[in-house]
């Protein structure tokens, strides 16, 4: 038996590898290939097919096809029960045709099989002709996200049976979101809470699993008025008022994964308090305003470097990040070129790499090396249009511009608790 819950709304692709795999005497198909978007239930409704009828497997993530070695000793592992050492396809081959019997089914699951097309050709064939190298009734099903005619290269591969899994439909999604919902509340209760909450996310994203993480978010404060006692399953309507301006704080940071059931409370009574504070004085900040972006440790300190060296002049870096720099004389020049830049009217400037890095190692407390990954993290803000690569032809000194304003760098500051005004020129 399985552990797995029977897929939902897979009726159609379960019956296919039923047929497939399932029938006593029948052959296997050498290659199944299964693709659709992520989420769709490819490996849970195989892998729940596998267990539930007791086909002999092995599960293996293409994560890790860095070790070739490491790919054909855990399937050994998996199918013959037994740690085998094994370093090239004929040894892997071999025993297989020794530890395995003929008048068994057996079956290897490929998740992410896209990074195949990373391997070397040889790899990719044994794994399509594996029941024709080993004589063995013995399929492989390879799981992947792009279709098999943008499987390239694919060239000399055979032509492998192919399910889709399609998106869910939306009154698929609903049945799926009702269905993972705590038990204690009636099935018309959950329907009714999925029933307000889809029509606002489903045009915000598609995705099954953001959608079960705002479902599950939100399900705990929905249920609290039942529960103290001061409404009914019935209420449904001064059940939804009680939960509108939490789903106003999660459409705001949907796939950024950055309010979790356990802070959504706390950040509701940050904000009530921020708001009562400022009534009166200034509009108090939306709901929908993001205020922890979530970066790594050390692209905070990037970013806040890149945002200093768009918003200084190149000449104050030195009053600024050298300790001992000198008494700063003032001339009549100097005073007229201060009230000319005012860098919130000018804009950001470009700046070198250089003077990115220089700066990120003055304000950062600890000793960093630059390693590669100091360099990937700058990428990575670039990737996220934080800032801006220009003249990508520079290769030798790429420059670089920042993209944020002055509130976002300050919450990103403040989560650091680094003092950014302290380091800004004409502020």
């Amino acid at each position: 038996m399985s552990d797995l819950d029977r897929p939902l709304c897979r009726e159609r692709q379960i019956g296919v590898l039923e047929n497939l795999l399932c029938v006593p005497g029948a052959k296997v198909p050498p290659l199944i290939f299964t693709y659709g978007l992520s989420a769709t239930g490819k490996t849970h409704t195989v892998r729940w097919l596998l267990e539930t009828r007791s086909i002999k497997h092995a599960v293996f993530h293409c994560v890790e096809l860095y070790n070739v070695r490491l790919l054909y000793e855990t399937i050994l592992l998996k199918l013959t029960g037994k740690v085998q050492r094994c370093d090239s396809a004929n040894e892997f081959i071999n025993i297989l045709k020794k530890d395995l019997h003929k008048d068994e089914v057996y079956v290897i699951l490929f998740e992410e099989s896209d990074r195949f097309r990373d391997t070397d050709l040889h790899i990719r064939q044994v794994f399509c002709r594996l029941s024709e190298l080993t004589e063995l009734n013995i399929s492989c099903i390879w799981e992947s996200k792009i279709d098999w005619t943008r499987f390239q290269p694919n060239r000399g591969l055979p032509a492998p049976f192919i399910i889709n899994f399609p998106q869910y439909t939306r009154s698929e999604i609903q049945e799926l979101l009702v269905n993972i919902l705590p038990e204690g509340r009636s099935h018309q209760f959950k329907e009714n809470y999925i029933t307000m909450l889809l029509p606002i996310f489903y045009f915000v994203t598609r995705s099954l699993r953001e959608l079960q993480h705002i479902a599950q978010v939100n399900y705990t404060s929905y249920c609290a008025p039942v529960e103290d006692g001061q409404l009914t399953e019935k209420d449904t309507k001064q059940l939804w008022f009680n939960i509108e301006q939490q789903l106003n704080k999660c459409i705001s940071t949907v796939n950024l994964r950055e309010v979790e059931t356990n802070q959504m409370k706390e950040l509701l009574e940050k904000e009530d308090e921020d708001n009562a504070i400022d009534k009166g004085s200034a509009k108090a900040a939306s709901t929908t305003t993001r205020t922890t972006p979530e970066l790594p440790y050390y692209s905070k300190f990037l970013l806040i470097s890149a945002y200093l060296a768009s918003y200084n002049p190149q000449r104050t870096d030195k009053r600024f990040f050298v300790k001992e720099h000198g008494k700063q004389r003032k001339s009549a020049h100097s005073i007229r070129a201060k009230e000319r830049y005012d860098s919130k009217l000018t804009g950001p400037k470009p700046f070198p790499l250089e003077r990115l890095l220089a700066i990120f190692y003055n304000i950062i407390e600890e000793s960093v090396n630059p390693t590669a990954n100091i360099y990937s993290q700058i990428t990575s803000l670039v990737r996220l249009q934080l800032i801006t690569a220009i003249g990508n032809d520079t290769v030798e000194q790429p420059k670089y511009r920042c993209n944020v304003d002055f509130e976002f760098a300050k919450h990103v500051a403040k989560n650091i608790k680094f003092d950014i005004q302290k380091y800004l020129y004409c502020q």
